[in-house]
């Protein structure tokens, strides 16, 4: 599996950086 961010998402952006949202969750690049 991809690393987790911690963070959702509901619109494609994560506030985390380096993240990207598969919704709903934001994982690590």
């Amino acid at each position: 599996g991809l690393p987790i961010c911690g963070e959702t998402c509901f619109f494609g952006k994560c506030n985390t950086p380096k993240c990207t949202c598969i919704n709903p969750i934001c994982y690590k690049n």
